[in-house]
């Protein structure tokens, strides 16, 4: 149940954020104003959009090459949700959708990714110190004199 409930949540709060910022300041640039009840809007839109990429989980890597087909559908649903949901003209909501997409859902799963994978523990500070090495002549050892009888 964490496995799936938090990474949600993580992506929720990114897509929210990142979103209501599009949201705010796309609607003002374009239209100059915002559409009424754009926090439940951010609010349902960033919600659809979290349970996607919970679902695909892309990463940068991947995004272009083995996952074309993930990216290209992703790409479908922010701009439906751009539109439908976020009230751009179909236009815009498809061009802004589509770049949120391809900069905001790697960058969500890289801190997905680092907020849920388990770290290695840190060494303890004395196995970090090393003992003092011995002092060793450069030349070769003296042999000690034999005691003259």
């Amino acid at each position: 149940m964490g496995a799936i409930l938090w990474p949600f949540l993580i992506y929720w709060m990114a897509l929210f954020v990142a979103c209501s910022i599009v949201l705010e300041v796309g609607q003002d640039q374009l239209y100059d104003e915002v559409t009424p009840r754009s926090g439940l809007k951010v609010t349902a839109g960033s919600l659809v959009l979290a349970a996607l990429l919970t679902w695909l989980r892309p990463s940068f890597d991947t995004m272009f090459t083995s996952d074309i087909a993930w990216t290209l559908l992703q790409a479908l649903v922010w701009s439906g949700v751009f539109i439908l949901a976020f009230q751009f003209q179909p236009l815009h909501g498809a061009t802004l959708g589509t770049l949120t997409m391809l900069v905001v859902s790697g960058l969500a799963t890289m801190g997905v990714q680092s907020l849920t994978t388990p770290r290695p523990a840190l060494p303890s500070i004395r196995s970090l110190s090393t003992p003092k090495a011995i002092r060793q002549p450069i030349g070769p050892r003296a042999l000690p004199k034999a005691a003259k009888p």
